[in-house]
């Protein structure tokens, strides 16, 4: 049987297309990550001055630090407070706002621009200070300010068209009271990018796909399925092997493109800021009681299944028919059609159950199934879906190739 198995990965890795995909869909990756760290451009807070790359990256890494700390009452009166005043500056000075950055500091100073322009523009504020002005009036605690603002967007509705059941409800409050507080801000802008760039391994599903697209299409392509499956390993070891080199190929390929994808950023950021809490990266608005790198560990572990079961679907599909080309299509179609079907409103859950778009939402929004008085999030719903295709379809891509061989 090892043998075997070893022979099918061969085949595997002998499939031109896959292996182009697979290698370009690492090698884009990989450079978008470093294209997006080189180019990056800011205006230094310290020095009012315009820095690019690294320089970039570390006058960003200063900024955040200089939010770090414990998100106190107390704390966020006071950054709630300046927000005020930096708002209040542009008001009383005429013309303020039509000015940019530069005219700003050469006209009025660089510590006028850090008191008011700097602090207007720094997300930290906006994110902070917005979540306070959830409720009305103003909340005094962060706390209040994200109860206040999770709660108008359960009575908005998910999109403000599906609305969310009172047992909905009741799940995501459940969910929002297990996060801690008061909540640790600090830096994390290495694992906050791999969050977010989650959703592109539903590239690396499409590649996987390619790369199986052969493994029972092209016994029948090439005729080699009349000779090789009447023997008696033919009938009942050959299918177990290539099922077994496929799931092996998946495995090897997605943790070699997790673990340099996450590498490479952990590289270039830093692993600092894995144990704040998820909503320091994904906004306060995120009921999840996690830390940002419980989120990343899920979030790649879910996108590890969303690979097995659409390997899975590919080898299905394989056994089917005589030609590599409906594979790739078919799987392709089923990734990419989940995101033109978030233009389609009454759609979009559904379109969220594709793995591009499902694994982009997932962990980040408020995306929950009800049937009565049960409730899953959208995380749950994406696990139970493809691992359901996984043990679902195996076994008949097996059966139906053995079929194939005894017609």
């Amino acid at each position: 049987m090892g043998t075997l198995i070893e022979f099918e990965l061969k085949k595997i890795l002998g499939n031109r297309a896959g292996m182009v995909s697979c290698a370009l869909v690492l090698a884009m990756l990989l450079a978008l990550t470093v294209l997006d760290y080189t180019t990056a451009v800011t205006r230094d807070f310290f020095t009012g001055e315009v820095v690019h790359g690294a320089e970039a990256q570390k006058s960003a890494r200063g900024l955040q630090e200089m939010h770090a700390g414990q998100l106190t009452d107390e704390r966020v009166a006071d950054d709630a407070a300046a927000l005020d005043r930096a708002n209040q500056l542009g008001e009383e000075v005429p013309g303020l706002y039509e000015l940019d950055n530069q005219q700003i500091i050469d006209t009025y100073g660089l510590e006028f621009w850090q008191q008011t322009r700097a602090v207007a523009e720094d997300g930290y504020y906006m994110e902070v200070v917005g979540t306070l002005d959830s409720a009305s009036p103003r909340a005094t605690s962060l706390r209040d300010g994200a109860e206040a603002r999770i709660e108008g967007m359960l009575d908005q509705g998910f999109w403000g068209y599906f609305r969310y059941s009172d047992v909905e409800k009741a799940y995501w409050r459940n969910l929002e009271d297990g996060i801690s507080w008061p909540m640790e801000w600090g830096y994390m802008q290495g694992w906050h990018d791999v969050l977010e760039w989650k959703a592109f391994s539903g590239l690396a599903v499409v590649a996987v796909c390619i790369a199986l697209s052969g493994v029972f299409a092209g016994e029948y392509r090439d005729r080699t399925a009349a000779i090789v499956l009447p023997t008696r390993q033919g009938k009942r070891a050959l299918p177990a092997a290539k099922v077994a080199a496929s799931l092996i190929f998946t495995t090897a390929y997605w943790l070699l493109l997790a673990g340099l994808v996450i590498g490479l950023r952990v590289v270039l950021y830093g692993a600092d800021g894995w144990d704040l809490p998820l909503q320091v990266s994904q906004g306060l608005d995120v009921p999840y009681p996690l830390t940002v790198g419980q989120a990343v560990v899920l979030a790649y572990a879910l996108g590890y299944l969303v690979a097995l079961g659409m390997s899975a679907l590919a080898l299905l599909i394989s056994s089917k028919v005589r030609s590599t080309m409906p594979v790739a299509a078919i799987t392709m179609a089923f990734v990419f059609m989940g995101v033109l079907g978030l233009f389609m409103t009454p759609a979009a859950k559904i379109a969220l159950l594709t793995p591009f778009t499902g694994l982009s939402y997932a962990y980040d929004y408020m995306v929950s199934y009800a049937a009565g008085p049960l409730v899953a999030d959208l995380p749950t719903v994406l696990a139970v879906l493809y691992g359901a295709m996984l043990v679902a379809f195996t076994p008949l891509a097996m059966r139906a190739f053995k079929r194939h061989q005894v017609a």
